[in-house]
């Protein structure tokens, strides 16, 4: 055998090894979101493309969130891609981020688009605003990916960051999504993932536990060139509508919309997604 085919073995034996069934938030933690080197390759290759942006927009202007002069905050922005739509329809955005290249990703796009979005970076659990926003938006995120304490803080913060009367948009995955990929395993074979650019072989498993409902998801990334092994890996928390719920009300926020699709449709016991509106109460 070649040198690399060796190596390449000798990672697939390490894989071999690997724990069967990780325990969440103990064997598995968090992606590193706060380290630059992760955050540039994971805002490369496993940021949600524009095509869903349309959609959701329409969504935040029909249930009163979005409008010109709003003065929004858009958590865990990313690249800025609702940051900066929401912008080109008037509002006044801050758009909040851990991840230092995604909010510099994110300012260079502003700047090329001529747009005046504040963009920060922070921890959505370290909200330090007061009543200073219209509405907050929290999209396609890493609520879930927190413990039921932190999304607790989370949700405090936000409500202490919106004016009265102020709304609040979280969508969340839930249950019955994370149920279904349970003991899924997806093989692939690539040059370009959140490990950087190399040839390798990438396996992803996931893992859900129904009476806690929370899950786990690991990314084992194999050098072919070298054998070496990256691995990454999130825990979560899924919440039922009636949880989430109870979350929301203990902040001071009462829900006043509950969809199950970007079209507007009504929840449902068997909802993949949750949407969630929420007002802060006067």
């Amino acid at each position: 055998m070649t040198d690399p085919a060796i190596h390449l073995m000798r990672g697939l034996q390490a894989l071999a090894d690997r724990q069967p069934r990780p325990r969440p938030f103990v064997d598995v933690t968090s992606l590193p979101w706060d380290q630059p080197e992760f955050s540039r390759h994971f805002l490369r290759t496993a940021t949600r493309g524009a095509q869903y942006t349309q959609r959701e927009i329409a969504f935040l202007q029909h249930c009163g969130v979005l409008a010109p002069d709003r003065q929004i905050l858009d958590l865990a922005c990313g690249g800025g891609r609702h940051s900066l739509a929401m912008a080109r329809h008037g509002a006044e955005v801050t758009g909040l981020d851990v991840g230092p290249a995604a909010i510099a990703s994110a300012r260079r796009r502003a700047a090329r688009a001529g747009l005046p979005v504040t963009f920060v970076q922070g921890d959505v659990r370290q909200l330090a605003f007061d009543a200073a926003f219209d509405a907050v938006t929290f999209l396609f995120g890493c609520f879930t990916e927190m413990t039921r304490e932190d999304a607790q803080t989370c949700l405090n913060g936000v409500a202490r960051s919106l004016r009265p009367g102020g709304r609040f948009v979280l969508d969340v995955f839930a249950p019955c999504f994370f149920a279904g990929l349970d003991g899924m395993q997806e093989w692939w074979v690539g040059r370009d993932f959140i490990a950087g650019r190399f040839p390798q072989l990438v396996l992803t498993e996931y893992f859900y536990y129904a009476r806690p409902k929370t899950y786990a998801r690991r990314d084992f990334i194999c050098n072919a060139n070298t054998g070496e092994i990256h691995a990454f890996g999130v825990s979560g928390q899924a919440y039922p509508l009636r949880d989430l719920s109870r979350m929301f009300e203990a902040a001071g926020l009462t829900p006043v919309l509950k969809c199950g699709d970007w079209d507007g449709s009504e929840a449902a016991r068997d909802s993949e997604l949750y949407i969630v509106v929420a007002q802060k109460q006067l």
